[in-house]
C-alpha cells in the first residue's frame, strides 16, 4: 500500500477509462466495473444459454451435451468487451487478475467439485504469433485465488483453425470440429477457463475431449458471453 503523500500525489485511476478511481477492483474503477451487465434472467443449468425459466432448455433436454455446466460472468457487451479485446489482440495483460477476480467470484460455489483447474489451448503457431494464452493467464489467477491445482499440457489443439469471429454457427462447428485432444483427466473434475463463450462450439468440442479422455466432470467457465 502506497503513503497517504504518494495516492494524493498519484490518484489511482482506472486502467479501463483512466479517471480518477478508488482503486476500484485489481485496477478497474467501480466507474467501470459498475457498468459490467451480467447475463440477464434465468440461465440453462447445463449450457448457460438464457431461458424464460429456471431449469434445463429443451436443446439440452433433447440432446445432453458433453459438458456438466456452462457458466459465464457477464454480457460481452462495453466496457467488458473492450478489455477482453485489449487483452487478447493488445498486450494488455494487466487485465489478467481483473477477469480472474470475475471468474473466482462466478465459479466460487463450485471449486469444492473441481479436481483441477485448466483453460483452452491456442494452437502452437498462434500461440507464437502472440506470445501468451489469454485464457491461461485467466486460469493462473483462479488458480492462485481458488488454491484448485493448475495443469498443463491437458488439452492440445491439434491443427490451427481460423478465428471464430465473423463466422456463421455452421462454419464455427465446422472449423471446431475434432480440433482438440486431451489427456491425464480420467475420473477427475476439471474447470476449463476461456475468454468468451460464443455460440458454444469450443466448449462442445473441448468438452468432448475431455470426456472421451475419462474426464468424470466439466466445466466451462468465461468471463464474457455473447447474448443474443
Amino acid at each position: 500500500m502506497y503513503p497517504p503523500c504518494i495516492s494524493w500525489l498519484f490518484p489511482p485511476r482506472c486502467v479501463v477509462c483512466g479517471e480518477s478511481s478508488d482503486g476500484g477492483i485489481c485496477g478497474v474503477g467501480t466507474c467501470c466495473a459498475s457498468r459490467i451487465t451480467p447475463v440477464p434472467g434465468y440461465s440453462c443449468e447445463v449450457c448457460g444459454r438464457s431461458v424464460g425459466t429456471r431449469g434445463m432448455c429443451g436443446a439440452c433436454m433433447e440432446a445432453r451435451p458433453p459438458f456438466d455446466r456452462v457458466i459465464a460472468a457477464a454480457v460481452f457487451a462495453e466496457p467488458l468487451s473492450g478489455m477482453i479485446h485489449a487483452f487478447k489482440y493488445a498486450d494488455a495483460t494487466y487485465y489478467k487478475r481483473f477477469l480472474a477476480r470475475l471468474l473466482y467470484d462466478l465459479v466460487r460455489d463450485e471449486l469444492a467439485q473441481c479436481d483441477m483447474i485448466t483453460f483452452v489451448p491456442l494452437h502452437w503457431s498462434r500461440m507464437v504469433a502472440r506470445g501468451y494464452n489469454q485464457a491461461a493467464l485467466m486460469a493462473q489467477g483462479l488458480s492462485r485465488m481458488s488454491r484448485i491445482p493448475l495443469r498443463y499440457g491437458v488439452l492440445r489443439k491439434t491443427r490451427a483453425t481460423p478465428t471464430q469471429v465473423g463466422l456463421s454457427r455452421s462454419q464455427r462447428k465446422r472449423n471446431l470440429s475434432d480440433t482438440f485432444q486431451a489427456r491425464g483427466v480420467a475420473g477427475r473434475a476439471v474447470l476449463v477457463v476461456d475468454d468468451v463463450v460464443t455460440t458454444g462450439h469450443t466448449a462442445l468440442e473441448v468438452s468432448r475431449a475431455l470426456k472421451k479422455a475419462g474426464a468424470r466432470r466439466v466445466l466451462f467457465a468465461s468471463a464474457g458471453r455473447i447474448v443474443a
